[in-house]
């Protein structure tokens, strides 16, 4: 059988390579930039799945997977950071609660319009984590520190401004139940992301427990019966919703 290459197949080859890159980023700076290249490989894949999505027809799992490895990548990689403390934890964290609340409001039925910033700032979320990897394997500290924050605070800021169509829309004439459910879900990886600065050598339980939220919305969205299809399926289009 011939291996046929589909936007689904190159968007999942993403989550599995991901722990490759994740793990390089621990070793010595040949390591580290073995992740860069790994990490770039992965952001290469990205924009090929949407590209073969745009030429064929889209699935209703393409167009809720390729934003849910996005944040995947996002939320591993940037955590590893600042365990590494290449960056600095509260920019980081801010970052990961638009993406949490997003990810919270993708299943509640809300069909939201793609504002061209999201496309921007997941570019910057990837370029950006490399160039930081890059500044500390070339340059070292202090420096390399002072870039990793001001990175780090730009794609916090970016991803809050692209976030307000979305939580502006999905967030409007949110019902009482609706509200109490969106808070119950997006709760434990608040949790999570509070308690990772503070546990230590468990670290890796929040870390882990956060990466997995993301897939978990996946599920949450395809059993949700909101889902119809590309078009219809009352969350973002495409693969935008970042």
């Amino acid at each position: 059988m011939i291996f046929r290459l589909t936007p689904n197949r190159l968007t999942l080859l993403r989550i599995l390579l991901l722990p490759l890159a994740c793990v390089l980023l621990y070793g010595g700076p040949r390591m580290k930039l073995t992740a860069v290249g790994v990490g770039s490989l992965l952001g290469f894949t990205d924009y090929l799945d949407g590209w073969l999505a745009r030429r064929t027809r889209p699935s209703r799992l393409g167009a809720l997977l390729d934003p849910v490895a996005d944040k995947i990548f996002v939320a591993a990689v940037y955590l590893l950071l600042v365990h590494l403390r290449y960056f600095p934890y509260f920019p980081v964290a801010l970052l990961l609660l638009r993406e949490i609340l997003v990810g919270g409001l993708r299943g509640r039925g809300r069909r939201l319009e793609v504002w061209p910033l999201a496309r921007i700032k997941t570019a910057f979320q990837m370029v950006g984590a490399g160039l930081v990897i890059l500044a500390f394997v070339l340059f070292g500290s202090p420096a390399a520190r002072s870039f990793g924050a001001f990175a780090a605070w730009l794609a916090a800021a970016l991803t809050w401004i692209s976030a307000w169509p979305y939580l502006n829309l999905g967030l409007r004439g949110l019902s009482g139940k609706e509200a109490l459910s969106l808070g119950k879900e997006i709760l434990p990886p608040i949790f999570l992301l509070v308690l990772f600065p503070l546990a230590g050598s468990l670290w890796w339980l929040p870390f882990a427990g956060l990466v997995l939220y993301f897939p978990l919305t996946l599920v949450n969205s395809l059993f949700s019966g909101l889902a119809e299809g590309p078009d219809s399926r009352g969350v973002v289009s495409s693969t935008e919703d970042r």
